[in-house]
């Protein structure tokens, strides 16, 4: 009878777990579906340049801000919308479900057109780690003698010398700070290299359990003090912001209580004197704004103030009201602006009015005089296409097994194709 019991309760568990993946299946065919409806529109933007105006400085930019994509996102979109001509095949099967978009980001990186149909094929059993680490290493074949190929194999070698560059990505929340370092190998050898140098050294300093961590701190500190110029100096200090509230990072998120009183333990100090919660400004008094006010506006905007812009690197601070028309080097008349829209601003290209410290009174004016709005609402699914029943097909995932680069195989390219093939049934690799 307790055999009974307990196989039905696995058989209950298992109809369960079916379940739910069926409807995880769903929703990654829909959620693919929209991704490839979203690539074409980045290619229809592209082709007809209608991304342009209202101070928007790329596809890329005008993307991420109306889709709300992060930048990285809304490149690799671009990115695969850019080659959706040469990929027919790819971008068929990500419209039709079968492929998720970061599969298909990963094949329009490294893939050549005349491999389309059996690289999209193949991409049906890979996961997307399987294909960026296959496709970046397959040699695929030059197709440079064959002229029919030439512009497929320059576009190629131009997404491979980007990739040849190496990213870093960086993120923190306040309690924890994560950095991933992807490089080419010779860039590679010279960080270990670094790295097994500083451990090395603070081994002959008397530290015997010496951690890769403590040598990447280690090769910081030696970075910072080698920095002579004081305004250099302290541009790149780490400052933290305490109030009756809390603590946070400049221009970062909040601090755990325990973090900071680790930091405080050894820290120096400077206080900003406030009025009635207002720090105090400078008003008139002067015209460059001051480092602690800088520090604070910066905190306050972290990014471009312009909407859809997000860039959060080399800002520049400005005067809403110029300070030769009256204006007050006050935090309500600073805005952190980023180059592009900085110079924009001074060709009058771009016009900024309201108070800084209240971002909804904000108030931004292209040069034709069309208001720049901060937020473009989501539209909801037509009426006759609800959101649920999208999707052409449930998203079949790769199973994941263990894969032999030894035996993948894709095809050289032939003078016999001149185009690649637009069916979006492809051959087995």
């Amino acid at each position: 009878m307790i055999v009974f019991m307990l196989m039905q309760e696995r058989a209950r568990h298992e109809e369960t777990v079916r379940q739910i993946e069926a409807k995880v299946a769903g929703a990654a065919g829909a959620l693919n579906v929209a991704h490839g409806r979203l690539v074409e529109l980045a290619g229809e933007l592209i082709e007809t340049e209608l991304w342009k105006g209202y101070g928007v400085k790329s596809v890329e930019h005008w993307l991420g801000w109306h889709a709300g994509l992060s930048p990285e996102r809304a490149r690799q979109i671009t990115g695969v919308a850019r080659r959706r001509r040469e990929l027919p095949v790819t971008v068929a099967t990500l419209a039709a479900g079968e492929l998720s978009v970061d599969q298909v980001i990963a094949v329009a990186k490294h893939t050549p057109a005349h491999n389309d149909a059996e690289v999209a094929s193949f991409a049906k059993v890979a996961t997307v780690t399987q294909l960026r680490s296959t496709l970046s290493r397959y040699s695929f074949a030059s197709a440079d003698a064959d002229t029919a190929h030439s512009s497929e194999t320059r576009t190629v070698v131009a997404a491979d010398e980007v990739a040849a560059k190496g990213t870093v990505a960086i993120y923190h929340d306040g309690h924890r700070f994560g950095m991933r370092v992807d490089a080419p190998g010779d860039d590679g050898a010279l960080i270990e290299q670094a790295m097994k140098e500083a451990k090395d050294a603070l081994f002959h300093t008397g530290q015997p359990q010496v951690t890769w961590m403590d040598a990447l701190l280690e090769v910081c500190n030696r970075s910072l003090t080698t920095v002579e110029s004081t305004s250099r100096r302290g541009k790149y200090r780490v400052y933290v912001h305490l109030d009756t509230d809390g603590a946070w990072l400049n221009q970062g998120p909040a601090l755990p209580g325990a973090l900071l009183d680790k930091i405080c333990c050894d820290t120096v100090i400077q206080p900003v004197w406030e009025t009635s919660g207002t720090p105090v400004n400078v008003g008139r008094a002067q015209r460059i704004v001051p480092e602690r006010t800088r520090r604070l506006v910066l905190d306050r905007d972290r990014a471009c103030l312009v909407p859809g812009c997000g860039a959060t690197q080399h800002l520049e601070i400005h005067h809403l009201i110029p300070w030769s028309r009256g204006g007050k080097t006050d935090t309500a008349n600073l805005g952190a602006l980023c180059p592009f829209h900085h110079d924009a601003l001074h060709r009058a290209e771009l016009t900024i009015t309201g108070n800084a410290d209240d971002p909804t009174s904000l108030l931004f004016i292209d040069a034709l005089g069309r208001a720049i709005s901060s937020f473009v609402p989501p539209a909801p699914p037509p009426a006759d296409e609800p959101a649920d029943t999208i999707n052409v097909t449930s998203y079949k995932h790769p199973p994941g097994e263990r894969m032999d680069l030894r035996w993948i195989y894709f095809s050289r390219p032939t003078r016999e194709s001149t185009a690649p093939t637009s069916q979006p049934n492809a051959p087995p690799c």
